[in-house]
């Protein structure tokens, strides 16, 4: 049986079957070096004949005489022979490649590969692809070595023997093969061989390949986040690059979906892949006058903007689309990414959106302007575009842009159609072109195809540009392996607009970009003349050409060659902009021009520094130990008077210490990084001074109030049981555990108080009690269920009760059932729910002229949860009842009006109502969180009397919940009970809520004619 090794080996050789036999690759090798060794031999041709010219065998009349001298005929001989060699070895990877991708193609296909999907088919499968990709290599390679030899000995036979075979050379050379564009059909194959392998990969890992992902198509999302990494790359190692490309990442052709690009485009054997899977892009970046968003972004300020108008292939016109694009820089201490957001609008509409002269836009301008672009897009996207597009706007008006800087380049792009997880671009032929070269009298708001532009408006960048873009994670091996090799190098931050921007306005903006001191670059900042442009010409100007029959773009047409760039300026630019010697570490003498130039190393940071940073540092902890010391004394103080604000306090104070702490150690390594990092900014700190000298003062002020509180003071006065002035009423027989009385009624006919209490009501004798009375046991009148009675009043000869839930009140009315005084009780007869939340008070006010008598109920609102956001600090609400209402048939009742709480509770900084009663032509009510009793004229609003309420039981000043007016020793004649005055003493009766008690106060009456007050307390409560 044979082994499991060679059932793999077989299984890969049965997937991946060889499409050009063996020896034809040993051929394409043995030709190779023969076409080496007869190079060789030209050389040496040139070398002879050369030398029997000089020895007389050979004169050059009869050399220039002949016809074809023999030379010439074997150079040719041997470049016919390379061209061949070279189309054998592109048939020859051509076939390879093809070979491949059926077969992984036919694998992917398959709904169930079987047992040809296993890891050891794909590893034959990638080694197969990795050959035919170091063959693509080793074939550009040996082509460039071919014409470049072929080239020196051309220039060696002009020179030496007098033939014209270099002109010839060059020509031929800018032909199929040498300059292929076979090399678009190889990327193309190979994409769609990886992407074959990639999808038979899926299968493995995931039990079957993501079809959805095979059917998506790529759309450029409006706004995300990414890591984008920037690198230059020469023009030579372009093929190697894209080669190591796309076998990570397939070709993205904009707007395919699904299947191979061979499926879709076919591209033939002369396709060249610039022209068939590029697009060409052009952006027009935007600034102000002044450059205010080139110098944002040059120092890499957190929030800089960029905004830049985009569109692909040909300038669009009036209903076209065009794409606005706003990018916004943050730090990476801010802990956001950098974001990229975009919009496309109708280039119609452009000129208006750089008119500032409308002003500031509204939402639903720019929103019709989005829809109008956007007719397929639903609410929500258009929502989100119309606030990137007022964003753009705003911009535009704050810093009154202008086109600045136009880039045209190709772009090739790698991306997988399914997610945005990682992106790689190239770009090719970068050009720069400047728009404020355009005519001012143009009616168009950038440059168009046509118009004329000087000389020195066109400038082309000498490295192409890599970008990987990361959505998270890290950088993907394979461009660390291409940079380890030196075939692409990294350009930190590098901006086609800093480059632009820069090179068309060196003398408005402040500092060059650091890549201003490449070799490359430093020519093309050279003012001195013009010959340092790259490229430049007597007249430029700038037209569409037709490059494929997809692909039109823009071009720069001039009438004269592009010359390259003489390094030879670079000293002279140096001269200019001495700061680029600086950057490359010559030892020379820096000038006062050295914040020219950007620094691209890193910013030099003395060991001092640290220690700086490291004394910052400690003085925040000490700041932070100061809050804990203030924080353990505020404890201390609070768990010795029992005072739990000032445990609140020390808690608080142990917060921000906390805070501080952290915000310290926060700090502390950030500004560690920075300067490991070279960063020249971001050391200010404006925010933690202002909190931590807030935060102190805050902790002194706590400290002071709270100590100031905690000195001992003069026990509070409380009042003095005495019969006859204030007497504490006896609750024998009922446990002062269930009492909790909160409010006071008088009973004339039966001479009783009653006194709610939770859910029952007590009776007590009226008036001022003998001492007799007032040992006596009480008499619990009223037990009602699933009550919580605040408060009692007379109506007419009923007994409305007010109870009270946490999210609805009531009112009860209860009547006498049994007259006999061992025996009565109270029982309830109806109840009607009112919309009053917290109802706390209720009072009988009696008809006054044509006005009707009214029941007034007032409100805790603050009681509900539901309503504490809504009424904020006014928690007083006072309704009013028509007596009227109170329908038997009926189980609510509505209020008629409201009474004015904001009038009433004037001046107080609570303003909750405990109790109330209409009593001799005043409405009193009791403001128990206030301690103070107020008498109101129901006339005129005004406060007629105002009465601290006194102190029964120290600690307990605010509970205060029953209030009742009473003449003794006095007969009344008819009307609602409240509404007569007489003669007699007046007793005051209140109700403590906790802990329960009734007090009874023989009030000091004044005389009728003495301005208010008219009563005072007595001695014993004062």
């Amino acid at each position: 049986m044979p082994s499991t090794k060679h059932q793999s080996c077989a299984s890969i050789i049965a997937v991946v079957p060889s499409a050009v036999p063996v020896s034809s690759v040993a051929t394409a090798a043995n030709e190779a070096a023969a076409i080496t060794t007869a190079l060789t031999s030209l050389a040496f041709k040139v070398e002879l004949e050369e030398s029997q010219i000089h020895s007389g065998n050979v004169t050059l009349s009869n050399l220039s005489g002949s016809p074809r001298p023999a030379f010439v005929d074997s150079f040719e001989a041997e470049f016919d022979r390379a061209t061949d060699a070279i189309k054998a070895s592109d048939h020859l990877l051509e076939s390879n490649v093809r070979a491949i991708l059926l077969s992984a193609d036919a694998l992917a296909r398959k709904g169930d590969c079987g047992e040809k999907c296993d890891e050891a088919n794909i590893h034959g499968f990638r080694l197969k692809a990795k050959e035919v990709v170091e063959q693509a290599l080793k074939n550009k390679a040996q082509t460039a070595s071919y014409a470049q030899e072929f080239l020196r000995i051309a220039q060696l036979a002009d020179s030496k023997l007098g033939t014209i075979l270099v002109a010839t050379t060059e020509r031929r050379l800018e032909s199929e093969p040498w300059k292929s564009k076979q090399d678009g059909l190889t990327i193309v194959l190979l994409s769609d061989m990886y992407s074959a392998i990639r999808e038979i990969e899926a299968k493995i890992n995931s039990a079957g390949a993501d079809e959805s992902s095979k059917d998506a198509t790529w759309v450029a999302p409006s706004s995300f986040e990414r890591v984008t990494t920037k690198y230059w790359l020469k023009e030579q190692d372009l093929f190697r690059v894209i080669l190591a490309s796309v076998a990570e990442l397939p070709l993205l052709v904009y707007g395919r979906k699904g299947g191979r690009i061979l499926d879709s485009k076919q591209p033939q054997p002369d396709t060249d892949l610039w022209t068939s899977l590029a697009s060409t892009i052009s952006s027009v970046y935007f600034d102000s006058p002044g450059m205010k968003m080139y110098s944002e972004r040059i120092k890499r300020n957190e929030g800089a903007q960029l905004f830049r108008i985009r569109w692909y292939g040909k300038k669009p016109t009036g209903d076209d689309i065009i794409f606005l694009e706003l990018k916004t820089h943050h730090e990476k201490w801010i802990e956001n990414n950098s974001v990229k957001e975009r919009c496309g609008i109708q280039e119609k509409f452009v000129p208006k959106l750089l008119d500032v002269s409308s002003g500031k836009w509204d939402v639903q301008t720019a929103y019709d302007i989005v829809r109008i672009s956007n007719p397929s897009e639903n609410k929500e996207v258009l929502l989100k575009l119309t606030r990137v597009l007022l964003q753009i706007r705003k911009l535009v008006c704050k810093y009154k842009l202008t086109p600045c800087v136009r880039t045209k380049y190709n772009r090739v792009a790698l991306q997988s159609a399914s997610n945005n997880k990682l992106r790689l671009t190239i770009d090719r032929d970068i050009t720069m072109i400047n728009e404020r070269a355009r005519n001012e009298t143009s009616k168009s708001w950038c440059l168009e195809d046509d118009d004329a532009i000087p000389t020195n408006a066109v400038v082309k960048m000498p490295y192409c540009v890599f970008e990987v873009k990361v959505a998270g994670g890290d950088t993907p091996p394979f461009i660390t392996e291409l940079q380890d090799s030196g075939v692409i190098v990294e350009a930190k931050k590098f901006s086609k607009f800093l480059s632009g921007a820069s090179l068309f306005n060196v003398s408005k903006v402040k500092t060059l970009p650091w890549w201003a001191s490449d070799d490359a670059f430093a020519p093309l900042f050279d003012k001195n003349g013009s010959n340092s442009l790259q490229p430049l010409s007597k007249s430029c100007g700038l037209s569409v050409s037709v490059q494929s029959k997809d692909t039109p773009s823009l071009t720069v047409t001039c009438t004269s060659s592009e010359r390259s760039v003489d390094k030879s300026k670079t000293t002279r630019v140096r001269r200019i902009l001495p700061s680029l010697s600086v950057l490359r570490g010559d030892q020379q003498e820096a000038s006062t021009l050295e914040k020219l130039v950007a620094s691209k190393a890193p910013t030099r940071v003395e060991p001092k520094s640290y220690f700086a940073n490291e004394r910052t540092f400690i003085q925040w902890i000490s700041a932070a130990l100061l809050f804990i010391t203030i924080s353990e004394i505020l404890y201390i103080l609070g768990s010795q008077t029992n005072n739990p604000e000032a445990s609140i306090a020390g808690f608080f104070t142990t917060t921000m210490a906390l805070i501080i702490a952290v915000y310290s150690v926060c700090i502390y390594y950030r500004r560690i990084y920075l300067m490991k990092n070279g960063k020249p900014y971001g050391y200010s700190d404006f925010v933690g001074p202002g909190v931590l000298t807030a935060s102190v003062i805050t902790g002194i002020i706590l400290l002071k109030v709270y100590s100031h509180k905690s000195l001992p003071r003069p026990a509070a006065v409380t009042m003095s049981h005495q019969y006859g002035q204030c007497i504490q009423r006896g609750m024998n027989g009922i446990s002062i555990m269930e009492m909790q009385p909160s409010g006071v009624a008088l009973d004339e006919e039966k001479n009783v108080l009653l006194i709610p209490s939770l859910n029952r009501i007590i009776a007590l004798p009226s008036g001022l009690p003998t001492e007799e009375e007032n040992i006596k046991a009480v008499e619990i009148v009223a037990s009602i269920r699933g009550a919580n009675l605040e408060a009692l009043a007379y109506v007419d000869d009923r007994i409305y009760a007010l109870s009270e839930e946490r999210d609805r009140s009531e009112i009860i009315y209860l009547e006498w059932k049994d007259e006999q005084q061992d025996s009565r009780q109270l029982v309830e007869v109806h109840r009607w729910e009112i919309d009053l939340i917290g109802a706390e008070a209720m009072a009988l006010v009696p008809s006054e002229g044509d006005a009707k008598p009214k029941l007034v109920v007032a409100g805790d609102l603050m009681s509900s949860t539901s309503a504490t956001t809504t009424v904020g600090t006014n928690r007083l609400s006072i309704d009013v009842f028509e007596l009227d209402s109170f329908d038997l048939n009926a189980t609510k009742v509505k209020a008629s009006s409201k009474m004015n709480s904001a009038l009433v509770s004037k001046g107080l900084l609570d303003g909750k109502v405990g109790d109330m009663q209409y009593f001799e032509g005043l409405l009193y009510m009791v403001f128990d969180n206030d301690r103070v009793i107020r008498a109101f004229d129901t006339k005129t609003g005004q406060v007629v009397q105002e009465t601290t309420l006194p102190v029964a039981v120290e600690g307990s000043e605010r509970e205060w919940e029953g209030m009742y007016f009473q003449r003794i020793n006095n007969v009344s004649s008819g009307g609602l009970r409240g509404s007569t005055s007489g003669s007699g003493d007046l007793v005051l009766h209140l109700a403590l809520d906790t802990p329960g008690q009734v007090w009874s106060l023989k009030l000091d009456e004044m005389d009728g004619n003495s301005p208010a007050p008219r009563w005072n307390l007595p001695q014993c409560a004062v």
